[in-house]
């Protein structure tokens, strides 16, 4: 039995690592299009970026991992990128050097 929920949680924790990174690219996407002066793609990219690191934290939540010490660093990889990119959005940076 531990055997079965060990490799379920090893599924989970590949997806989600999975989940991450392509948000952390869509992250990246949203710097670069903000230092750029890409509006709609730092828009789009913004909300991507925030909905996906919602979205995750609450699927971690409903499944009882977000309390949980292993997998601590994927709740704290969301919380980061929310973060990032709400004080970004509120403090303006990266902006277009002639802004």
């Amino acid at each position: 039995m531990a055997n079965r929920s060990n490799k379920r949680y090893r599924r989970m924790e590949s997806m989600m690592t999975k989940i991450i990174l392509a948000d952390a690219l869509i992250f990246v996407l949203f710097l670069v299009s903000a230092g750029l002066g890409w509006s709609v793609v730092k828009v789009v990219a913004a909300i991507i970026s925030i909905f996906g690191s919602l979205l995750c934290t609450g699927w971690l939540f409903l499944t009882g991992e977000f309390t949980r010490r292993r997998s601590l660093w994927m709740v704290t990889a969301f919380i980061c990128i929310i973060l990032c990119v709400g004080l970004s959005l509120l403090l303006g940076f990266p902006c277009p050097a002639n802004a």
